[in-house]
């Protein structure tokens, strides 16, 4: 409104007054809405990036696509409601709710390698929904892979070195020489030395622009997860309207679920990413960056098949 008004005196407007309904129209008639800030792009200074590419394309180089690995940990709070809505006046929203996991996701450049919830982290040092019948579970149990837990369910350098020597582990069994690709995350660097797994680590705040995780898998991760929670409590919404409500409690307790559930459907949700996304990611983001020109001048991604 600010500038708008600076605008018009320049120009000479008379008796302009930049009110809201003013401001709402322009927004309108040019297609601008508010939107919420995130991402990391912001931050990434693109003079190192070109600094670090020829390092960074001379260890891609040496492999071939299916040896190239990214791993990534990412939040999930698996029964927090929506933030947004679609209606036709104000809508009080929730409490957040904070429980949450933190899943590590491992796929490798061809997309034909997930590593079906390589890593997961908790609160609770052994879940409730574990047990069953009074019988000792572990995680695995459940088709996961890999269980810690911590007080604040993040990642750490103690479990990343446990995830790190086990794949590790696996390569060296496969009899591969593989490449992983991670963040400069301080958690990521451990004391640890691999006989078959060969670490790059991006440059600080390029993980927006070279990470393939975070170019768009992890999204894609999170909105099958959530195509999951969103059916859920369409159901309990459904139950509410037949007069069912004392079946399911309070209406903010419809995006509730426990533990077990949710690492269910995170398992579901990772099976669901197809390898052409995961391929497409790749090829958007180190892949891009580390491009060459033919001797046509047309584009092409080195190491690519």
């Amino acid at each position: 409104k600010t500038k708008a008004t600076i605008f018009a005196e320049r120009i000479g407007v008379k008796n302009f007054s930049a009110s809201q309904g003013w401001m709402e129209k322009f927004g309108k008639r040019h297609c601008i809405k508010m939107n919420r800030i995130h991402g990391e792009a912001g931050s990434t200074d693109i003079e190192s990036l070109q600094i670090d590419k020829a390092a960074i394309k001379e260890k891609i180089e040496g492999y071939s696509a299916c040896d190239i690995y990214n791993f990534d940990e990412t939040a999930l709070f698996y029964a927090a409601p929506p933030r947004t809505t679609i209606s036709h006046q104000k809508f009080s929203g929730w409490k957040d709710n904070k429980k949450r996991l933190t899943v590590g996701l491992l796929c490798n450049a061809d997309g034909m390698d997930k590593w079906s919830n390589v890593l997961m982290i908790g609160h609770a040092r052994r879940p409730n929904c574990f047990n069953k019948n009074n019988k000792k579970q572990e995680a695995s149990d459940h088709g996961f892979s890999m269980y810690h837990y911590n007080s604040n369910a993040w990642m750490t350098r103690s479990i990343f070195h446990v995830f790190l020597r086990c794949f590790d582990h696996a390569m060296k069994a496969q009899k591969r020489k593989v490449l992983l690709i991670l963040d400069n995350f301080s958690g990521h660097i451990v004391d640890y030395t691999s006989t078959n797994v060969e670490l790059l680590f991006l440059p600080p705040n390029t993980t927006s622009h070279l990470q393939p995780l975070d170019g768009g898998i992890i999204r894609a991760f999170k909105a099958y997860f959530k195509r999951k929670q969103y059916a859920k409590a369409y159901q309990y919404i459904g139950m509410i309207q037949n007069g069912n409500q004392d079946k399911i409690g309070p209406i903010d307790k419809i995006f509730e679920i426990d533990q077990l559930w949710a690492m269910k459907w995170i398992r579901e949700a990772w099976e669901s990413v197809s390898a052409k996304t995961i391929e497409n990611c790749w090829n958007a983001t180190i892949f891009h960056f580390i491009e060459d020109k033919d001797s046509e001048g047309s584009s092409k991604i080195i190491y690519w098949s």
